[in-house]
């Protein structure tokens, strides 16, 4: 499975993680160092695995733990209504 953000919400990496916006409602979302590097790799090539390796890679992480934050990150950019699968 790919994602990708919705068409109306745009994503700047920052040196501080980076920062979603919704074009729509106006709102948007700051992402620490560790959510932006899930999202970037999820927008690169759309594996969850391979989002939670990378993790593991950049912040020396445990294997679980990293699969399960990237998991919930998915979740929350879903309900935020900011990606989606396709």
């Amino acid at each position: 499975m790919t994602w990708k953000l919705r068409d109306r919400v745009s994503w700047t990496p920052t040196e501080y993680g980076g920062v979603l916006l919704d074009a729509t409602s106006g709102q948007y979302w700051t992402l620490n160092p560790s959510a932006a590097a899930v999202l970037a790799s999820l927008l690169a090539d759309g594996d969850p695995g391979h989002a939670a390796a990378r993790l593991e890679e950049r912040f020396d992480g445990d294997p679980t733990v990293m699969a399960a934050d990237v998991s919930g990150l998915i979740a929350d950019l879903e309900a935020a209504g900011l990606v989606v699968a396709g």
